[in-house]
C-alpha cells in the first residue's frame, strides 16, 4: 500500500481526500516548508510517494531533500515541472508522473487563458490603476484613458492548447492575431517571425515552455525591434523573459506594461525578482501563479492525477 505525502493544499477541492485515502496512506502536509520535508521523508520510510503542486511549493524537489528516502514516485498536479529536479529524480530512481501529456485532460483547462485574457484587458483599459485612485476618493478619468482591443494586433507566442485560447478569445474582440510557434501551423491565424511579431503587436503574449531556445527569449535585443510599444503578458513561465531587460524596455518607454503571473524567482527570494521591486515603478501586475487555480479546473486535474497512483 501506498504511503503518500501530500505537500499542496486539497481541503478546498470536494471529495478529493476520500480518493487519496482508497489509494494509501495521507500524510497531509500543505504548507511544508523544504527541510522538514526533507527530516520527515528520511525519518519515515513507509513514505514511497509525494504529491505535489508548483504554486505554493516555494523550493525544488531535488536530491538534497530526496536521498536517503524511500519515495518512489513523485505526482505533480501540473504540466510544468520546473519545481521538480528531474535528473536528480532519474538519479535516484524515481519516476516523476505529470499532467504534461494528458491531451484529454489539459484540452479541457482553459483556465491560465482566461487569466492572461484578463490582465491584458486590465492593462488596457487601467482598471487596477483607476480602482486604486478612486479608493483614494479620486474621480477622474483623464489619467486612465485605455485602449479599445477590437484596434489593436496580438503576438501570440506559442500556439499550442493555451495559445489558441488566446487567440480565439481574443479573435471574439475583433483584434487581429499573429503567432509565432516553430511546430505549429494554423489556417486560423498569421504565422510571423518573433522579429516581426514583436515589431507588429500591440500586445504580446507568452504561451511557451521553458526550453534552452526559449530562456529569456524576450530580452533586450529583441525588445529594441518593437514599434508600437506593446504591453507583455506573461503566464507561463518567468524565466521566458529576461526580467532586468523588461524593467529596462519599461523605463526606456519600449513597452508599455508588463503583466505577469510567474516570475523567474518563485521557488527563491521573491523580493530578489526585478518585477517584485519595481512593481511600483511602472504599470505592472503581479497575480502568484494563480493561472490554473480555479475550482473547476483544480478538481478536474487533481482527481486526474490522483488516479495515476496504483493501489
Amino acid at each position: 500500500m501506498n504511503t503518500i505525502i501530500c505537500t499542496t493544499p486539497i481541503n478546498h477541492l470536494r471529495g478529493l481526500k476520500k480518493k487519496f485515502k482508497s489509494k494509501g496512506v495521507l500524510i497531509y502536509k500543505p504548507t511544508i516548508k523544504s527541510n522538514e520535508l526533507k527530516k520527515i521523508l528520511k525519518k519515515n520510510d513507509k513514505i514511497n510517494a509525494i504529491f505535489c503542486n508548483p504554486n505554493r511549493q516555494g523550493y525544488i524537489l531535488n536530491k538534497n531533500i530526496l536521498q536517503n528516502s524511500s519515495v518512489k514516485i513523485i505526482n505533480t498536479a501540473s504540466t510544468g515541472l520546473n519545481h521538480i529536479n528531474i535528473e536528480d529524480c532519474s538519479s535516484l530512481g524515481i519516476q516523476v508522473l505529470s499532467l504534461t501529456k494528458d491531451k484529454d485532460l489539459i484540452n479541457k483547462l482553459p483556465s491560465t487563458s482566461e487569466l492572461a485574457f484578463g490582465m491584458m484587458l486590465n492593462l488596457l483599459k487601467n482598471i487596477f490603476k483607476s480602482f486604486n485612485s478612486v479608493k483614494k476618493y479620486n474621480w477622474d478619468y483623464l489619467p486612465f484613458i485605455g485602449k479599445e482591443a477590437a484596434s489593436l494586433s496580438i503576438g501570440i507566442i506559442g500556439l499550442g492548447r493555451l495559445g489558441n485560447y488566446m487567440a480565439k478569445f481574443s479573435k471574439v474582440f475583433g483584434m487581429k492575431i499573429y503567432y509565432y510557434d516553430p511546430f505549429k501551423k494554423s489556417k486560423k491565424f498569421k504565422k510571423v517571425s518573433l522579429k516581426k511579431l514583436v515589431e507588429l503587436s500591440d500586445v504580446i503574449s507568452i504561451h511557451a515552455h521553458v526550453k534552452k531556445d526559449t530562456k529569456y527569449m524576450l530580452n533586450k535585443k529583441i525588445l529594441k525591434l518593437t514599434k508600437k510599444k506593446p504591453i507583455i503578458i506573461n503566464t507561463s513561465r518567468g524565466e521566458l523573459v529576461n526580467e532586468t531587460d523588461i524593467i529596462w524596455a519599461l523605463k526606456n518607454k519600449l513597452i508599455s506594461g508588463y503583466a505577469t503571473d510567474v516570475i523567474e524567482q518563485e521557488f527563491a527570494d521573491i523580493r530578489k525578482s526585478p518585477i517584485i521591486k519595481n512593481i511600483s515603478k511602472f504599470k505592472i501586475i503581479v497575480t502568484p501563479h494563480i493561472g490554473g487555480m480555479t475550482e473547476q479546473g483544480q478538481l478536474r486535474a487533481w482527481n486526474y492525477a490522483v488516479n495515476k497512483f496504483k493501489n
